[in-house]
């Protein structure tokens, strides 16, 4: 049991919890929420040894192993991702580094520490150590590294490569209790899916900070509120900590209507009888009765964003048409040729892995990027608003708020609409007059979505709008994404978003565009999963009349062949990696001493992968052989 008893921090302006108490079990897997400035991120760091409490204690089992995330890290140097993932476990580390001392001094002939290599050798492959590379290759594979950028050195990664090779680094150290803040930032779906995956099957304890509902959902059996400088314990994932504080919230309203009604009545019954002095006893003692009750408190409120997209022009039927568009940059396509024609109403989601094109679709529908070849057209009445993923940047850092949103507002648009409208997105009084440059993330934003509904556009292109935005905030989003009636088109990570949002879905993955029209995002990820597990390709019934070669029933078995293609491919050169990978070990494995016993120790695990990953491509071949598309 994990327990902190009676914490409190202060700051200079502001006390952030005060005798806070709270029990953690050591399998518990908890969601840790709250209003922005609650403490979520401070409390995270005291559990994590990296920040003090003023006040208070934090109890741990003795040799508790605690793995943390922070929400900003820093990795640099010339070390691989891969070594830098490696060397997140300090102790192995140690170990390892012991066992080649000890090798050394048994090499010059040290029988007498024998004993000792044998105790260290022993608690480093209890630890995982002989699988320590093999481990943290998967776990960097399941965060969509590839080969090549696994062995690139971490000072050559992006920010966002960085941020999930640390998140790599702390999933593999095996800890005892895992804090993770904000882990699912910088991280597409395929990726957020293996994490949730990770987590449900991780055999410690879990205390993470989320703005993602869906992710929550999946992985937590609890939450802990954060609020007032209190800590409140729900059972249960997201949706049910917020349905049982709804229900909490009402039962409070409910006994404080009946407690005014009963102060009332008696406060009513003090009025008229206190001058008769044959009601003064029974006056004093309600008066009495009126002073020792315990006034109930409707919890305070927290400020939320509210707001609609305004009505649109009414557009034509077509909203845009792609024909054979394609884009390249340094020689790599990125946007494959595909033809289609987006209609009005449509509310299409863009998914798929960083990197594969999504944004450069967008770019090119908002006309900040031409296409290399093809064309792309909107149609009639149709007006154009567009977020890009770095709206927050072109954000003049000298503007004031109020500023920012009369540099791009109508001529026409009055300053008290604007300052509505910024009072909806929590910019209230003389927040309005704070510069840009001093604003945090969320309020940046806020900004930039309240700078786009001052010109109403029937056509909104909307890349990662919940970056930086708390949950109320991403609701209010969704709430008013969903009630917009122009065509959206938009890319976000976040499941909850696309699963409320969006009618129609199109993949874009390296080498290829899919289309999903009519289709739910638990529908596409069905069929994504179809085909990424391939299972055995249907025999198509017989063809009717009016089948067609372009019926949808042979797209998607098309659909199917490529995903198994690919797949095969894919395991094709994991196969010839592993080979290789054996071939080395089995050297090395003739070996003797200390160095021949790892390889032979780790020639075990490489082989049972070998044989593992040629049984599944023979399968996937043979599959593949039998399909009636390669037959005819």
């Amino acid at each position: 049991m994990i327990t902190l008893s009676g914490l409190s921090k202060h700051y200079p302006t502001k006390t952030l919890f005060s005798d806070l108490s709270l029990r953690i079990s050591l399998r518990e897997r908890m969601a840790l929420v709250g209003p922005n400035g609650a403490g979520k991120s401070t409390l995270m760091k005291i559990l994590a040894g990296v920040s003090e409490p003023d006040d208070g204690t934090v109890s741990m089992p003795v040799g508790y192993r605690v793995g943390y995330l922070p929400q900003e890290v820093s990795i640099e140097g010339e070390m691989t991702a891969v070594g830098c993932v490696m060397s997140g476990d300090e102790e192995l580390m140690r170990l390892e580094e012991e066992m080649r001392s000890l090798e050394k001094r048994l090499a010059a002939g040290e029988t007498k520490v024998l004993d000792r290599y044998g105790e260290v050798q022993s608690r480093f492959g209890l630890l995982g150590g002989f699988e320590q590379e093999t481990t943290a290759r998967k776990v960097l594979a399941g965060l969509g590294f590839d080969q090549p950028r696994m062995d690139a050195k971490v000072s050559d990664l992006s920010g966002g490569w960085r941020m999930r090779v640390a998140l790599a680094r702390t999933l593999v150290t095996n800890p005892d209790l895992l804090l993770l803040d904000e882990p699912t930032n910088h991280l597409d779906i395929p990726s957020i899916e293996w994490l949730e995956s990770f987590l449900q099957d991780f055999p410690g304890a879990v205390l993470l900070i989320s703005h993602d509902r869906s992710f929550m959902n999946g992985v937590v059996g609890g939450v802990i509120e954060l609020a007032g400088g209190k800590a409140i314990v729900y059972t249960g994932n997201y949706d049910a900590y917020l349905a049982e504080k709804e229900r909490r919230a009402l039962a409070l309203e409910s006994a404080i209507a009946r407690q005014e009604e009963e102060i009332a009545k008696t406060q009513d019954f003090i009025d008229r009888f206190r001058s008769k002095a044959t009601k003064a006893t029974q006056v004093q003692s309600r008066i009495k009765a009126l002073e020792k009750i315990e006034r109930l408190e409707r919890e305070s409120v927290q400020k939320t964003v509210r707001f609609t997209f305004p009505a649109p022009v009414r557009s034509g039927d077509v909203v845009a048409t792609f024909s054979g568009i394609e884009k390249s940059y340094d020689g790599r396509m990125i946007v494959h040729p595909f033809d289609w024609t987006l209609r009005r109403g449509m509310k299409v989601a863009l998914v798929g892995p960083n990197g594969a094109g999504k944004s450069t679709l967008l770019k090119i529908m908002a006309g900040a990027v031409a296409p290399d070849s093809g064309t792309y057209g909107t149609g009639t009445n149709v007006t154009t608003a567009y977020y890009s993923q770095h709206q927050l940047e072109i954000l003049d850092p000298n503007h004031t708020v109020l500023q920012s949103m009369e540099s791009v507002a109508p001529d026409s648009e009055t300053q008290t609409r604007i300052r509505g409208l910024l009072g909806a997105f929590l910019f209230k009084n003389d927040e309005v007059f704070k510069k840009v440059s001093v604003l945090s993330g969320g309020e940046k934003s806020r900004l930039a979505l309240a700078r786009m509904l001052l010109s109403p556009a029937n056509l909104l292109l909307l890349d990662e709008p919940t970056n930086h935005l708390d949950l109320p905030s991403r609701e209010a989003l969704v709430e008013a994404l969903d009630a917009y009636r122009g065509t959206l088109v938009f890319i976000t990570h976040d499941r909850y978003v696309i699963e409320r949002i969006a009618s129609d879905i199109i993949e874009v993955v390296p080498g290829a565009i899919r289309l999903f029209m009519n289709h739910r995002f638990e529908t596409y990820r069905a069929k994504r999963d179809a085909i990424l597990k391939a299972p055995p390709l249907a025999q198509p019934s017989a063809p009717s009349s009016s089948s067609s070669p372009e019926s949808p029933k042979k797209e998607a078995d098309a659909g199917e062949i490529e995903g198994v293609e690919r797949r095969i491919a894919w395991i094709e050169k994991e196969v010839l990696e592993l080979e290789s990978q054996v071939e080395q070990l089995e050297e090395a494995s003739r070996k003797e001493g200390a160095e021949g016993k790892r390889a032979a120790s780790k020639l075990v695990v490489a082989r049972k992968k070998l044989t593992e990953k040629t049984a599944e491509w023979e399968r996937l071949g043979s599959l593949l052989e039998r399909s009636p598309q390669r037959q005819s």
